[in-house]
C-alpha cells in the first residue's frame, strides 16, 4: 500500500476531514478489537505438520487481509470526496472494516489453539503477528481520520500494512511447501499419545475397538491429555464415556482440523442452547438422527471407496469421476442430513425431497447462524447440477474437468468434498459434547437399536477386551471380525471379545475372525461355543476374570468349526487346561512355601474353575474325547477336595495329573495361530 499524502488540504479535503471526524466519533469505532492471545497462552492442540498446513489453508489470513486493505484503499479515496459523500459512505465502510479487523482476529484465535511441531513454530508466530499488524493498521487508519488525513498518521497504516502483507505472504509460502522429505511424522502419537501401530491399521468403522484397546494401557494418562487438548470445547465436567472419548479422539486426528474444531464448537453451542430451552424437541430431533446410522454408515463406506478409487486410480479420467462420485456422496448424504437437522433444531422445516439449491438457500436464510452459513458454503450449485445431470468430462486435451461446459480444477472439487465431509463430522462430534456436558437435560426414549448400534457394541466389547478390531461386518445372524493375527497370547482376549461380544449382541448365531494372513483359516464360534462359555462366565465377571476358565469351551467350539479332529480338540484342551493349572500352582509357589493361606484359597479356587471350563468343553463333544475331557474335570475336582485341609505349603509339589496331563498333551494345536499341519506349545 504506497499511497501518499499531499502535506496541504485543500478545501474539498478539509471538508473531507470534517466529515470524517464526524462520522469516526459518531460510530465510536475507534477502539480496535479485542487482542488475541496469541503467545499470550500456549498452543495446546498437537497437530502434526500437515495437519498444520491444512489449517493454514483453511484458515485464509491473507485473504481476509487483501479484505482489511481493500477497505482501507477505499476509504483513502473518500478523502477527495464532499463531506456529504463521506458522510454517507465512510460509516458503511468503517462498519465494513471492522468486521474484517474482528474477523481476522476470530481465525487467527482459531489458529492460536493449534501447536504444531517445533519445525513449525516460527510459523504459529506469524499467524499473531499478522492479526495483531492487521488490528494495528485499523486502529492506525482511524487515528489517522481523527488527524485529518496527516501524512504522519497515515505513514503508520501504511506501515502497519506492509508488516501484515509481508506475515501474509510467508504464511502462504509456508501453507504451500512441500515438507515430504522431512522425518515421519506419527499423527496418532502427536495427537493422542498412541501409535500408529495400535490405532492406525484397520477401517475407521472399527475404530472404536482399536481405541479402547490402546487406551487401556494408561488409560488416566491419556484421559489428560485428551482433556487438556479439548479444553476450548469440553468442561472438566463430563466423564469421558467410551462415546465423548471416540468423538474426541476422532477430531484429533482430523486432516482438516480448523473447520473440524470449528464445526464441533459451533454444533455445541447450537446443541447446547437448545437443550437449555426446549430439551424435549432437541433430543427428539437428534433420536431422529441417530436412528439414520445405516444410512451414514453406508454413505461412509462409500465415501471411502471413492477416496481409494481416486488415489489408486493411473489416470486422470477415472480420478475424475472418483472426485464427481465423491462430491456427490458428500452432498447428498453428509451436508443435506446435517442441514436437515440443523434446520430442524431451529424450528425450521426441509421439505421431502427438496433439491440441494433448496437447503442451500434454507441455509442461507438463516443470516445469523454461523453454523448455517458453514453448512451453505459447502454447496456449489453449479457443480452438483452437472454431477446430477452427467454433464461433466475429464478434457484429455487441456488436462481439465469439465463440469457443464466450464474448466474446474480437479483438486479443487477433491479439497471442496473432503471439507464438506470434515465439517458434517465437526457437527457430530459437537453434538456428542453438548450431550455429555448437559447429561441432565438429556431425554432418552425408548431406544430402538438398529444393526450399527448393536455394531458399535460389540466393537466397544473387542476393545475394552483390549482385542484390536480392523474392520466388521455382518450377513444375516452372521459377524465377521477383520482382526490382527492371533498369537497364543492374545487368543485368551480374542475369546474374551466373543464373550463379551455375544453379551453386547444375542442375536448373533455365528462369530468369525479373519486374521490379516490370507493363509490363516478362520477362528469361527457359533452359539453353542458361546452359550456353554457364558454358562462357566455367568457368575464370575463381577468378582474375577472369567477367562481362561470360559475359553475352553470356546476353544472346543472353534477347533470343531475349524474341521479338527475329536481328540484333537480334546488333546488341546487338556493341554492348555493342565498348563493354567501348573502355571498357577508355579505362580504361588512362594506364598505357598510360606504357608500362605490366601494363596492356597486361590490355588483351588482356580482350580475348581479350570474344572468347570474342562466340563463345559466336554460336553460340547462325543465319545471318547467326551470321556477324557470329563474324566480330566473330575480329577482336578477330586485333587481340590483331597487337598482342602492340607497346609499351603504341602501344595507347592502337588497337582500331579496336571502335570502328568501336560506332557502327554503338550504341545497345543492351534489350528489359527500354527497353520493347519503345525504345533506350537
Amino acid at each position: 500500500m504506497d499511497v501518499s499524502l499531499p502535506d496541504q488540504l485543500g478545501a474539498t479535503e478539509r471538508e473531507s476531514c470534517a466529515a470524517a471526524r464526524a462520522v469516526v466519533r459518531k460510530l465510536n469505532l475507534s477502539a480496535p478489537p479485542a487482542p488475541i492471545t496469541g503467545q499470550q497462552e500456549v498452543a495446546f492442540v498437537p497437530v502434526t505438520r500437515a495437519q498444520w498446513k491444512s489449517v493454514l489453508r483453511d484458515a485464509g489470513l491473507t485473504g481476509l487481509q487483501r479484505e482489511t486493505d481493500e477497505k482501507v484503499a477505499e476509504i483513502l479515496c473518500l478523502r477527495t470526496a464532499s463531506g456529504r459523500t463521506v458522510g454517507k459512505q465512510l460509516p458503511k465502510l468503517l462498519r465494513s472494516l471492522h468486521s474484517s479487523v474482528v474477523a481476522l482476529g476470530t481465525v487467527a484465535e482459531e489458529v492460536s489453539r493449534f501447536s504444531p511441531s517445533r519445525t513449525s513454530a516460527a510459523e504459529q508466530r506469524l499467524t499473531t503477528d499478522l492479526a495483531r499488524a492487521n488490528r494495528s493498521e485499523a486502529q492506525a487508519l482511524f487515528a489517522c481520520l481523527e488527524q485529518g488525513w496527516a501524512e504522519s498518521a497515515w505513514s503508520a497504516v501504511r506501515r502497519y500494512a506492509l508488516a501484515a502483507q509481508a506475515a501474509g505472504r510467508t504464511l502462504e509460502t509456508a501453507a504451500r511447501t512441500d515438507h515430504s522429505g522431512l522425518p515421519y511424522e506419527d499423527l496418532y502419537h502427536r495427537t493422542l499419545g498412541v501409535s500408529a501401530e495400535q490405532l492406525g491399521p484397520g477401517s475407521g468403522v472399527a475404530f472404536r475397538a482399536r481405541l479402547l484397546a490402546a487406551w487401556a494401557e494408561a488409560p488416566q494418562i491419556l484421559d489428560r491429555r485428551v482433556r487438556r487438548s479439548m479444553r476450548h470445547l469440553i468442561n472438566d465436567s463430563p466423564p469421558l464415556t467410551v462415546i465423548l472419548l471416540h468423538h474426541l479422539a476422532v477430531l484429533a486426528l482430523s486432516d482438516r482440523p480448523l473447520v473440524t474444531h470449528r464445526a464441533a464448537l459451533l454444533g455445541r453451542d447450537l446443541v447446547t442452547s437448545d437443550l437449555k430451552s426446549n430439551p424435549e424437541l432437541t433430543c427428539s430431533v437428534i433420536a431422529r438422527h441417530i436412528v439414520r446410522e445405516p444410512e451414514m454408515l453406508s454413505a461412509h463406506r462409500g465415501q471411502i471407496a471413492y477416496l481409494d478409487a481416486y488415489y489408486q486410480e493411473e489416470y486422470l479420467e477415472e480420478k475424475a469421476r472418483a472426485v464427481m462420485d465423491l462430491y456427490r456422496a458428500v452432498l447428498e448424504a453428509d451436508v443435506r442430513r446435517t442441514a436437515v437437522v440443523v434446520l430442524d433444531l431451529l424450528g425450521r422445516t426441509v421439505p421431502q425431497g427438496a433439491p440441494l439449491a433448496t437447503v442451500r438457500d434454507l441455509l442461507a436464510a438463516e443470516d445469523r447462524q454461523p453454523l448455517c452459513k458453514f453448512l451453505a458454503s459447502t454447496i456449489r450449485s453449479e457443480w452438483r447440477n452437472a454431477n446430477a445431470h452427467e454433464d461433466f468430462r475429464w478434457d484429455p486435451v487441456n488436462s481439465t474437468l469439465l463440469l457443464g461446459g466450464r474448466p474446474a480444477d480437479l483438486e479443487e472439487v477433491l479439497d471442496a468434498a473432503l471439507r464438506a465431509r470434515a465439517i458434517c463430522r465437526g457437527f457430530e462430534h459437537g453434538v456428542a459434547v453438548a450431550y455429555a456436558q448437559n447429561a441432565s437435560l438429556v431425554i432418552r426414549g425408548a431406544e430402538d437399536s438398529n444393526y450399527v448400534g448393536r455394531d458399535l457394541s460389540i466393537l466397544q466389547a473387542a476393545g475394552e477386551a483390549r482385542f484390536p478390531v480392523l474392520d466388521i461386518r455382518r450377513h444375516g445372524s452372521l459377524v465377521r471380525l477383520d482382526v490382527p493375527d492371533i498369537s497364543v497370547e492374545s487368543l485368551r482376549e480374542a475369546f474374551r471379545a466373543i464373550l463379551r461380544a455375544a453379551i453386547a449382541d444375542p442375536s448373533v448365531e455365528r462369530w468369525e475372525l479373519r486374521q490379516t494372513s490370507p493363509d490363516r483359516p478362520l477362528l469361527h464360534v457359533d452359539r453353542t461355543g458361546t452359550h456353554a462359555g457364558l454358562q462357566v462366565a455367568d457368575t464370575l465377571w463381577d468378582i474375577a476374570d472369567p477367562l481362561p476358565f470360559a475359553a475352553l469351551p470356546l476353544l472346543a467350539n472353534a477347533m470343531a468349526n475349524a474341521g479338527e479332529p475329536a481328540e484333537t480338540t480334546a488333546s488341546t484342551v487338556l493341554c492348555l487346561a493342565a498348563a493354567h493349572v501348573l502355571g498357577e500352582r508355579d505362580r504361588l509357589s512362594p506364598a505357598l512355601a510360606h504357608g500362605d493361606p490366601a494363596a492356597k484359597n486361590e490355588l483351588i479356587s482356580t482350580t475348581k474353575l479350570i474344572s468347570d471350563g474342562a466340563k463345559a468343553a466336554a460336553h460340547l463333544l462325543e465319545g471318547p474325547a467326551h470321556r477324557k475331557l470329563l474324566a480330566f474335570a473330575e480329577v482336578l475336582a477330586g485333587e481340590c477336595h483331597r487337598l482342602k485341609s492340607a497346609p499351603p505349603f504341602a501344595l507347592v509339589h502337588e497337582f500331579v495329573p496336571a502335570y502328568r496331563t501336560l506332557r502327554r498333551h503338550a504341545p497345543a494345536r492351534l489350528p489359527w495361530i500354527t497353520g493347519l499341519h503345525d504345533s506350537a506349545a
